[in-house]
């Protein structure tokens, strides 16, 4: 027996047969375990009912030394997992090279070696980047499945230049790629291939304490140059499993659950230059600013770990992309900083849909917590000071998975009162709140059955807001969540079945819930919905929303889904989470083939065939729409994407922004797109998209591409320009509010480009440097001004009535809106808006889990009323613009004591 347990099998050859000999000294293709310096092999993996199973090696004496050397005689003790087999692209055949790994243990880490056997070592591909960063490079990979609940495990990464990726994987096929740990990896390439040797330190995994216990684990390999990838416990295109395929490492004796203790102590300084109006008392074109504060993070059990945040930085080092939102909904940009990005899954409750309309919506929206104060003071012809941000006093989360099954996710959250200094034009100083203090609360829990096959779940969240505050700003005071969610598998993991049901309530003043109601998500002052009522009286708001979805998600090449959601009109779960709009029922149906394995001149391709419908709950239909789309990858690795879309004629409740619903004609979109083989040191993808609805002679089209260029092994660059073209004859421009409503629309032809570039730029895995740069322009002018006559009308010409306008001398336009002789103001809508942000940033891991960063930013704005799109002038405008510049330093320091 060998150390933990396993079985050492030594082989002596004692024929004189050259053929046997030279099977006895072969390389990697006829014997498993030939390390770097020789020696009788081991044991092999085993399989257990239908599971691969490896054993660990106990280190006995000195760990290994992390070098990427596997030399060691401790490395020759230990099992070989071998036999890897191809997930891509030829799924379930031999790889292209051999590749062994095995796993050694001490007292507080886990070790893993991985011999990359390679017959032309000068192929072997490895971009220096920074860590986590995708690149083209061969990779090595050990996933661990601690808590051994085949749902959730920890992913280790490396490339033959040691540059890190980790992450962590969760609900089998989910990942979280901005999880970071602290643990180290080593490598080395010679004339056999490459290797990589893990420390994996226990305190970066989860598991509970048993004197015996076992894990899932398993290996995967990537070969840049072939698009290849491998697995020791196989994996399929065709299964929707990641995790729950793992094998099995046994052997683990007498672990003990680490203590875990993380301090992140860390300062922050800072120089600003601003623009400004010189007049304005509070302006001051420079300033500096330091802060020092920290994060502690706790193991309380070997499951659940606290974290605890103090004066947090949550500073964002990339701006969000630049848009010009011209809708009646609120734009979703995803979260960044660190504190609330690690561990979103715990706390995810989607309930959007897709990757459309609904993308981003969910119980718990991050960013609502330190989001820009919702007041604004009344300078009253002066000026005001307004914070930029709500200031986070602290902040803390309790989350984890339990070893029975058990997932559980805490947060909490707590912003101080805002003020706004102001100066009013009669020379009075004043300070007004603009932002009351409020506590955030979240709440999440699931628990697994049948090995993680079905799951159920609860949800709540709470929002709390100093209540007399809150009411002089027209906020809501309080604001609850709840819900249950499920998902079960069934006819061997081939077919599944998932839901939720939640609901909410808000309460708060009169003025609050009055304006809860007539928000753009639900409109209950719509003249002609009968079934939603407004109520000016009510302090507090119900709501409700559901959805059931039916699925089959592997087996063979086809897939389908079919299913329903809804949403109550009363349903507002936005002041902790994000919602577009409620009051809907949406059903649909889904079928596709996913071909994942080479067929002909195809690498993979995929057939989606779609259609859904929508009516709000007084049963007015508001789509009804298919698409069918595609898209494949050739066998020389170039690749598209098809796609093509009817929407029938249907009613829009947001279009006259809380007026009645109006007809939307129908019409056709359409998208597609080609990309080039990114094995090469340039590669590009160029996309493009159209809308057409003919009946109102509105249009749009829009083009995109990204170029990609490797200069060396250390540099990266891409560049992305897009442009897009729209008429609309119907875009919204105001309400008047006359002898009766009026609703002013008008015809827009806008145009938008821009660039999106970076330049990434490693100088070791640890250091490393990162310039993006956007610069935005979009212009919109309008015209054809009309109103609205009768917005259900058959006919496109019948809903609107052609205004004679002619401008006003004091600004915008004058005409007889409603027909009584008087001509009417209604506002010139026309934009030009510019916009350019741009960093630098300078990155220093200068230990494990301790870095250095220094950030350059600077940010240029334009603005005019003027709706023609010149693109030369408008980008030398744009950049006679006075900068706004930003120098931060942060500094933070990890320790373990």
């Amino acid at each position: 027996m060998g150390p933990g347990g396993g079985v050492v099998v030594r082989l002596t050859v004692s024929c004189g047969c050259p053929l046997l000999l030279a099977m006895a000294l072969a390389g990697p293709a006829l014997a498993q375990g030939a390390l770097d310096e020789g020696g009788p092999p081991v044991a092999s993996s085993a399989v257990r009912s239908g599971v691969p199973v490896l054993t660990a090696g106990r280190i006995v004496g000195a760990d290994p030394r992390l070098d990427g050397r596997l030399d060691e005689a401790v490395w020759r003790t230990a099992s070989v997992a071998g036999d890897f087999v191809q997930f891509e692209p030829n799924e379930g055949e031999a790889p292209s090279q051999s590749t062994e790994a095995r796993v050694l243990y001490g007292s507080d880490a886990l070790y893993v070696g991985i011999r990359a056997f390679d017959s032309a070592p000068d192929s072997i591909v490895g971009q220096l980047t920074r860590r986590d960063q995708e690149s083209y490079s061969d990779r090595l990979a050990v996933i661990v499945d601690s808590y051994h609940d085949r749902r959730t495990a920890f992913h280790f990464e490396v490339n033959p230049r040691g540059v890190k990726t980790d992450i962590y994987r969760f609900e089998d096929t989910q990942q979280d790629r901005t999880w970071d740990a602290v643990w180290e990896v080593a490598t080395s390439v010679d004339e056999r291939g490459w290797t990589a040797e893990f420390r994996i330190p226990f305190s970066q995994l989860r598991f509970r304490g048993a004197e015996t216990q076992s894990w899932g684990i398993n290996f995967t390999r990537e070969i840049a140059r072939h698009r290849e990838t491998s697995a020791w416990a196989p994996l399929s295109n065709r299964e929707a499993g990641m995790v729950s395929r793992a094998g099995e490492l046994s052997g683990l004796v007498e672990l003990q659950s680490p203590r875990r203790l993380e301090l992140i102590p860390y300062s922050v300084a800072e120089v600003r230059s601003l623009q400004g109006d010189p007049t304005d008392p509070f302006y001051r074109s420079t300033y500096a600013q330091a802060s020092v504060g920290g994060d502690l993070k706790y193991g309380l059990t070997g499951d659940l770990t606290l974290d605890v945040t103090v004066n947090p930085d949550f500073g964002q080092v990339e701006a969000d992309p630049a848009e010009v939102n011209l809708t009646a909904y609120e734009s979703f940009f995803s979260e960044r900083r660190p504190f609330f990005v690690e561990g979103s899954n715990f706390y995810n409750f989607s309930i959007g849909l897709g990757d459309g309309d609904g993308a981003g919506e969910a119980l718990f929206y991050s960013r609502r917590i330190g989001r820009a104060p919702q007041g604004s003071p009344d300078v009253d012809g002066g000026f005001a000071d307004v914070p930029e941000l709500t200031s986070i006093l602290g902040a803390a989360k309790l989350s984890g998975k339990t070893s029975s099954g058990w997932s559980l996710g805490l947060l909490s959250a707590l912003t101080g009162e805002e003020k706004a200094r102001v100066h009013t034009g009669e020379g009075e100083r004043l300070e007004g709140v603009v932002e009351p203090t409020t506590a955030y609360g979240v709440a999440r829990v699931q628990r697994d059955f049948r090995d993680g096959r079905s799951a159920l779940g609860l949800i709540g969240t709470a929002v709390m807001r100093d209540a007399g505050v809150a009411g002089s700003l027209g906020l809501r005071s309080n604001a609850l969540t709840g819900g249950v969610d499920f998902r079960h598998r069934l006819g061997g993991d081939r077919f599944q079945v998932s839901g939720y049901v939640v609901g909410s309530r808000v309460s708060g003043s009169a003025e609050a819930i009055e304006a809860t109601q007539r928000s753009s998500s639900r409109y209950f002052q719509r003249p002609d919905a009968d079934h939603l009522e407004l109520d000016p009286d009510r302090t507090s708001l119900d709501g409700w929303a559901g959805f059931l979805q039916a699925s089959k998600i592997g087996g063979g090449f086809w897939r389908f889904s079919t299913g329903a959601q809804l949403r109550s009109p009363g349903f507002e779960p936005n002041d902790v989470g994000f919602m577009r709009e409620a009051d809907f029922v949406t059903s649909w149906a889904w079928v596709g083939y996913h071909r994942s394995e080479p067929s002909g001149i195809f690498r993979r391709y995929y057939l989606n065939a779609n259609t859904w419908t929508s009516y709000t709950f007084g049963g007015e239909q508001t789509s009804l729409a298919g698409n069918v789309n595609g898209s494949f990858t050739l066998n020389n690795n170039w690749g598209g994407w098809l796609g093509v879309m009817r929407q029938t004629s249907a009613l829009s409740t947001a279009a006259l922004r809380g007026g009645p619903a109006l007809l939307r004609e129908a019409g056709w979109n359409g998208w597609g797109g080609l990309h080039s083989d990114t094995r090469h040191d340039v590669s590009f993808n160029v996309g493009a998209h159209w809308g057409l609805r003919s009946e109102s002679d509105s249009w749009n089209v829009g083009t995109n591409a990204h170029v990609s260029w490797r200069p060396s092994g250390r540099a990266s660059l891409s560049v992305g320009p897009f442009v897009s073209w729209r008429a609309d004859d119907r875009q919204w421009v105001e309400r008047l509010d006359l002898t009766t409503p009026e609703y002013v629309l008008g015809r827009l032809d806008q145009t938008t480009a821009g660039v999106t570039a970076r330049v990434n730029y490693a100088f070791t895995p640890t250091l490393s440097l990162q310039l993006y740069a956007q610069p935005f322009v979009s212009a919109g002018s309008y015209a054809a001004f009309k109103r609205v006559d009768d917005p259900r009308a058959a006919r496109y010409a019948e809903r609107f009535g052609l205004l004679d306008y002619l401008p006003d001398p004091e600004g915008g336009y004058l005409a007889d809106v409603d027909g009584d002789g008087t001509l009417d103001h209604f506002r010139d809508p026309d934009f030009n808006s510019k916009q350019f942000q741009s960093n630098v940033v300078l990155r220093w891991e200068y230990r494990p889990g301790s870095a250095v960063y220094l950030v350059w930013t600077q940010a240029r704005d334009h603005w005019v009323d003027d709706g023609a799109f010149q693109v030369g002038d408008d980008v030398h405008r744009l950049f006679a613009q006075p900068p706004n510049n930003v120098l931060l330093l942060k500094v933070s320091y990890w320790l373990s004591p």
